[in-house]
């Protein structure tokens, strides 16, 4: 079986687990565990249906809807005709509300599979359940490590977190792919992060990208063959003050 023919079998897969011991899959697993990019494509496939299955089960039908049809119809007297009208309608309605809610899901935009690693690496830094690879409160030293030992890093620093203290750096393999990260001091106290690695063809230039994910608000963007991403925990207004 090669990614193709998996990719045909596990897009019926569904997100709660049920299909797990369903031999009809089995093969199909099996090359996705093998395959890290299939994996991944699997993994992110499984969030993103689970994502619009909770989307959808969480729209209630009013439940009066069938009486007020009906009330309608006996107050007008309409012909069969006009009621299977407004039947019609209040169905497009319903449909209009479900799908602008899962439009909303599909278009919002979320963090790669390098940003997801990159934000498990930061906690697991600030937590000290893994080390540095190197320390220093000047974030320029640390540029100068990671080119040293060919980690990916920025040309120049955002002007703001030029100002601020750095504590250190760390490198990491995603599929295969080089990432660092920079762990800065804010001038609240908290942290900011510096993530880095090698852009994928997709991602252009241009403004940075925003993302919430739970506690984290994070900021990417690409310039020339690399691509950022900023990260802390707080608000948006507290993220966009470093990138100016």
């Amino acid at each position: 079986m090669d990614n193709r023919e998996a990719k045909f079998l596990l897009s019926a897969y569904r997100p709660n687990g049920q299909d797990v011991n369903d031999p009809r899959f089995a093969e199909a697993l099996a090359q996705a565990r093998r395959d890290p990019i299939l994996e991944r494509w699997f993994r992110e496939s499984i969030e993103f249906d689970a994502a619009i299955t909770k989307k959808l089960s969480s729209v209630p039908v009013p439940s009066d809807l069938p009486e007020n049809i009906l009330a309608g119809a006996k107050i007008s007297r309409p012909s069969q005709a006009v009621l299977l009208k407004w039947a019609i309608a209040a169905g497009f309605i319903l449909i209009a509300l479900v799908g602008s809610i899962v439009l909303r899901q599909v278009t919002k935009p979320r963090l790669a599979g390098w940003q997801e690693e990159g934000l498990r690496t930061i906690s697991s830094l600030v937590a000290g359940q893994t080390k540095f690879d190197a320390e220093s409160d000047r974030g320029t030293d640390l540029i100068e490590w990671l080119k040293t030992n060919r980690g990916p890093t920025a040309e120049r620093l955002p002007k703001n977190l030029e100002k601020v203290a750095s504590i250190g750096c760390k490198t990491f393999s995603w599929n295969g792919t080089p990432v660092s990260v920079i762990c800065f001091v804010r001038r609240d106290s908290g942290l900011v992060h510096l993530v880095a690695t090698r852009a994928p063809l997709t991602q252009r230039e241009g403004e940075p990208q925003f993302v919430q994910r739970g506690k984290w608000v994070t900021a990417t963007w690409r310039e020339g063959d690399t691509i950022y991403m900023l990260a802390l925990e707080g608000s948006l207004d507290q993220l966009r003050n470093y990138l100016l």
